[in-house]
């Protein structure tokens, strides 16, 4: 069996280490349990990446709190990853802070733009009213 095949985002991961070089470092490593892949940009005001590839399922994180997609091991899914993925190194990114809680937008290379809130700790779950209108944001920069 192909390493494709047991780590499905391994070709995205070795593509990006070739694509990004320069712009960016590329760490692959293998666990027990998958792939882990860590993309960090060399430039101030980039937003990182990293996912964890467990085989049957992805885990994509791309903001501090918020930014994390769970994605199967299907074509449509790997698809997406690639689109998201690709759109972050762009830097069609941002995101929006709040007392532990953030919610990352990233705009696809068609327009459309995939939203994730996440929260962190029982704290979180207090109400904050129209927190993104008035809390701090980022836009992130492209890797070059």
């Amino acid at each position: 069996m192909s390493d494709s095949n047991n780590e499905p985002s391994l070709p995205l991961a070795r593509r990006l280490a070739v694509e990004l070089d320069g712009a960016a470092e590329t760490e692959i490593s293998r666990t027990d349990f998958g792939l882990i892949v860590r993309v960090t940009p060399h430039r101030t005001g980039a937003r990182p990446i990293e996912w964890i590839d467990f085989r049957d399922e992805i885990i994509v994180q791309v903001g501090d709190i918020g930014g994390r997609w769970e994605l199967a091991a299907e074509a449509a899914d790997l698809a997406f990853m690639q689109d998201l993925v690709m759109s972050v190194a762009a830097g069609r990114v941002s995101e929006v802070f709040a007392y532990r809680r953030s919610r990352v937008t990233v705009t696809l290379r068609d327009g459309s733009a995939e939203v994730e809130t996440g929260y962190d700790g029982l704290a979180a779950c207090l109400p904050l009213p129209l927190w993104p209108r008035w809390s701090r944001s980022t836009r992130y920069l492209p890797y070059r």
